[in-house]
């Protein structure tokens, strides 16, 4: 019985050292496209407006070919609001944390690896602008200081590449798709709003690896 153990535990040893763990930081840009709110045969355009992110990871290569992460991001967007050449901005911020899957198309050691993520997690919209009775086009609906918890999905690619043996830069573009708000962004009586809140990231991660 005392063998056994001890196999066991040298197995589970082994597989623990084998495991490469990292933690980065995270910067770039998001940008996309607009949703659509109705009232009757008027249209307008709803979003967030293009702005810079940044965030931190932290993950781990627990397999060859695989791996697996958790990161935290701040998207610095202002809400938009437009129609026939009017437009309304609305200060605003949004943070998203997500749990990922990472698979490789190179073994661990290799020097650049190219890789897919997919994975989700909640997506909490954040209005700090201003609210005022008279705001533009609120026959479509109203920006709002209030803050909103969204499901969100993500899947994306990248390249890792080794700077030396702990650290590593990686390229990469991701789409976040989910929920569009309700609170934040609020529909005015008569109107409707259709389409999801997609954003497309792409990001710059330095991580140090151990």
């Amino acid at each position: 019985m005392l063998k056994q153990i001890l196999w066991t535990f040298l197995a589970v040893a082994g597989v623990a050292s084998a495991q490469t763990y990292y933690a980065g930081v995270v910067g770039g840009y998001a940008l996309g496209p607009d949703l659509t709110i109705t009232n009757g045969t008027s249209k307008a355009s709803v979003g967030l407006k293009g702005s810079g992110v940044l965030g931190a990871l932290g993950g781990g290569d627990t397999a060859k070919y695989w791996g697996g992460e958790v990161r935290y991001m701040v998207q610095f967007s202002d809400l938009k609001l437009a129609s026939g050449g009017t437009e309304v901005d609305f200060s605003s911020k949004t943070h998203t944390v997500t749990g990922d899957i990472l698979g490789y198309f190179t073994p661990r050691d290799s020097a650049v690896r190219p890789y897919f993520s997919f994975g989700g997690g909640v997506r909490v919209l954040v209005g700090t602008g201003q609210e005022s009775a008279a705001q533009p086009l609120s026959n479509f609906a109203a920006l709002t200081a209030t803050r909103e918890t969204l499901a969100v999905g993500d899947f994306g690619v990248g390249l890792k590449m080794r700077l030396s043996r702990a650290v590593h830069l990686r390229l990469e573009v991701r789409d976040y798709i989910g929920q569009a708000p309700s609170k934040v962004i609020a529909p005015n009586t008569g109107s409707k709003m259709s389409g999801v809140l997609n954003d497309v990231v792409a990001v710059a991660i330095l991580s140090y690896d151990w």
